[in-house]
């Protein structure tokens, strides 16, 4: 009788086995640690966060992200480009490339968007990298949409995407302002109009303000593209006087309003909704001309609210 072996033995055996064909068939590699290159920068910034490897008609290169540069006021982070086998030493050169990382027609939040948080380099040549929280804003809005930009291999963006949308919340709005003897006190005329503004999100691409003051005459305070955000509009707004008058001419402010306050020349936008607000203290001395003024703005599409002397409390639509 053969005596059978210990399957423990086996078991040692099959392994020892096993090991010898994985080993036989790896690449081994060292690390070289005697020519090794560090790039250093600012820690706060994330330096360091993605890295590539890349080549182009200038040379070799190390791709680094470092999505948290321009804190602590605007994170919006961007990439390092640092030469590799040079004959002397070169620093790092950050490349700025949210700059021109850019989607038209939309208000954009480039703040905190992180860019380079993701890098990936082209076969082709050239890379790409991303901002993740990129957000653009419709009205009080934000949508968090994140971006990315295709780089050129001389390091130009050469186009930026990202999944948005067109907002509709574009508006010219035209205030037609009484500004004659009987409207008192003015400083609630400031208070209403601060009130007013400061709800709105007032720029190029969003809504328009303009201001017209009329009282025996019409003047233009302010047209619809002479300021670009709703802190510039209020301030324009507080340093608005009364500019009196014996006659309210509330027929000939909307009219002066109508055909010259919403053209072009003034910054009016072709295919933007347009709005006029009527702020007064009632009856016109041109009371006649009003049906007239009011079918007109009608025919030209011109949407018109009208907000009496007690304004705080009542709004009404005129026409």
């Amino acid at each position: 009788m053969v005596p059978r072996r210990p399957a423990s033995l086996e078991v040692t055996v099959a392994c020892i086995w096993l090991l010898t064909v994985i080993l036989g068939v790896c690449i081994s590699f060292n690390v070289d640690v005697k020519n090794s290159m560090s790039f250093s920068g600012p820690v706060e910034d994330m330096f360091g966060y993605t890295v590539q490897q890349y080549e182009n008609e200038e040379g070799k290169w190390v791709l680094i992200g470092s999505p948290l540069v321009g804190q602590p006021k605007a994170r919006t982070g961007d990439v390092y480009k640092c030469p590799v086998g040079r004959e002397r030493s070169m620093p790092c050169v950050k490349l700025d490339l949210p700059v021109n990382t850019s989607i038209p027609n939309v208000t954009e939040i480039k703040e905190n968007m992180t860019f380079g948080s993701t890098l990936v380099t082209n076969p082709k040549g050239g890379f790409l990298a991303c901002g993740p929280l990129y957000a653009y804003r419709c009205g009080h809005l934000h949508y968090t949409t994140g971006i990315c930009s295709d780089v050129s291999p001389t390091f130009q963006v050469v186009n930026s995407f990202a999944p948005v949308q067109e907002c509709s919340t574009q508006l010219d709005i035209v205030i037609v302002l009484d500004g004659s003897n009987s409207i008192y006190p003015w400083e609630s005329v400031t208070a209403f109009l601060n009130d007013l503004l400061k709800r709105m999100d007032i720029g190029p691409k969003q809504t328009q303000v303009g201001i017209v003051q009329y009282g025996a005459n019409v003047t233009h305070e302010f047209n619809l593209n002479k300021y670009s955000s709703t802190e510039e509009v209020l301030v324009a707004a507080n340093k608005i006087g009364r500019r009196g008058g014996l006659q309210t001419m509330t027929a000939l402010g909307i009219d002066t309003a109508r055909k010259e306050a919403f053209t072009e020349a003034r910054g009016a936008r072709r295919g933007v909704k347009k709005v006029m607000v009527i702020v007064t203290d009632g009856e016109s001395h041109d009371n006649y001309r009003l049906k007239q003024v009011i079918q007109d703005c009608e025919d030209e599409n011109i949407q018109r609210f009208s907000i009496a002397k007690t304004f705080l409390t009542s709004y009404q639509t005129l026409g």
